[in-house]
């Protein structure tokens, strides 16, 4: 017989709740930086589990496909989603603690005459409370018409641009958060391991990643990437609808595992494959790859600059008669596939013990691409790896 909570939380359904303590850790550090800031409230945004993972980390609820919105002030927290007229947005047994409110209105993105609902909801509650001035967290994510009818409406209100303010305090991660990427991390590696019993001469890169997807599904990650991608010298990865490459006797095979783990924490792990003995070229490569990511990763020591490690890579990379990064190759992760700190001249933030991050620098020429991929966790000693499995260069070839 199952039972239930007084709140109507049913474990079984809901298995993997961030722990209570994390929660109100959390929620301290955001109100004592919303205090210093004088904000009342922060809008946060969610559609999806691989960006908005601010609203993950402010509320503990996986948002589904659906749209959902929330007010985060020292109150408590208010929910404004899509459903019915006057229902609720979440139902008891996955709704967020500390709820002040809990709305559905029938707002979807793509019927434009609903751009406003949720925007009116959230008025309303601002007006209740007189909040004076309101933070909005991950402009890029937030409506366009949610934005708009808020700041037109609440003409008596301060509006602020408080994303950099939860960057700074998502990015360093408590004991319990580097656990649970730990355990991501892990999963990774299991999900990996796999792929030598996956791999096969003839199979297309559809195929192999369906089945390591397939894996992940299994197990209770909230969503998942994997990239592969085959080529007789310079794999890189494709996405799922573009994977239709047959793999061929001879090629390399790239293969990027991205998960979201049970409890949301993304984790990446991604190591390059060979149909047969790799060339001499390729096996350069590939040392050069696993050798740059080690030795940026160990420069990762609290105060870094990431633009200065970005730099160092290209210089390297150049020097060795690689292709240069035009984009990045490092970033923080968490709640969200690609978080700050990102390793590019344009960063601000420095790096501060315990940011989580995964490293992929790629060393590609026209002879080979190589590149591995691992998560790591600063220390004052620099980066330390916490993926386990080998750094190496696998061939299948049977």
């Amino acid at each position: 017989m199952r039972r239930f909570s007084m709140e109507g939380d049913n474990p079984d359904r809901f298995r993997f709740r961030t722990d209570e303590k994390e929660m109100e850790r959390r929620w301290k550090v955001t109100r004592e930086a919303m205090k210093k800031n004088e904000i009342d409230c922060l809008v946060l945004w969610g559609d999806n589990q691989i960006f908005g993972g601010v609203q993950k980390y402010l509320t503990d609820l996986q948002v589904p496909v659906y749209p959902h919105g929330f007010l985060f002030s020292q109150e408590g927290i208010s929910i404004v989603g899509h459903g019915d007229w006057g229902g609720k947005a979440c139902g008891d047994y996955q709704c967020c603690r500390q709820t002040l409110d809990n709305i559905s209105v029938p707002f979807l993105p793509s019927i434009c005459f609903t751009n406003t609902y949720p925007a009116e909801e959230f008025c309303k509650i601002i007006r209740r409370h007189k909040w004076k001035k309101v933070g909005f967290v991950a402009m890029n994510i937030l409506p366009a018409g949610v934005y708009k009818y808020m700041t037109e409406s609440l003409k008596d209100v301060t509006f602020t641009d408080a994303t950099n303010m939860m960057d700074e305090i998502k990015a360093v991660k408590s004991p319990y958060e580097l656990e649970q990427c730990a355990r991501a991390v892990a999963l990774h590696e299991d999900v990996l391991a796999a792929v030598p019993s996956i791999l096969r001469v003839g199979r297309t890169e559809r195929e192999v990643s369906l089945a390591l997807r397939h894996l992940a599904d299994d197990m209770y990650c909230s969503d998942f990437l994997v990239l592969t991608g085959a080529h007789p010298y310079t794999p890189g990865g494709n996405l799922y609808l573009y994977q239709n490459n047959r793999i061929q006797k001879g090629d390399y095979v790239y293969i990027l595992v991205e998960l979201a783990g049970p409890g949301g924490i993304w984790a990446e792990l991604g190591r390059t494959y060979c149909m047969g003995e790799p060339s001499p070229a390729m096996e350069q490569a590939f040392r050069d790859a696993v050798r740059l990511e080690n030795d940026l990763a160990a420069m990762c020591v609290p105060g870094a600059n990431p633009g200065d490690i970005f730099l160092e890579g290209n210089r390297r990379l150049a020097a060795a008669g690689y292709v240069e990064e035009g984009h990045f190759y490092a970033h923080g992760q968490g709640y969200d596939i690609v978080d700050r700190p990102i390793f590019c001249p344009e960063e601000t933030m420095v790096l501060k013990e315990n940011m989580y991050f995964s490293m992929h620098p790629r060393c590609k020429n026209k002879n080979a691409a190589a590149i591995c991929i691992d998560n790591f966790a600063v220390t004052k000693q620099g980066g330390k790896r916490i993926s386990q499995i080998p750094q190496n260069l696998i061939s299948i070839d049977y």
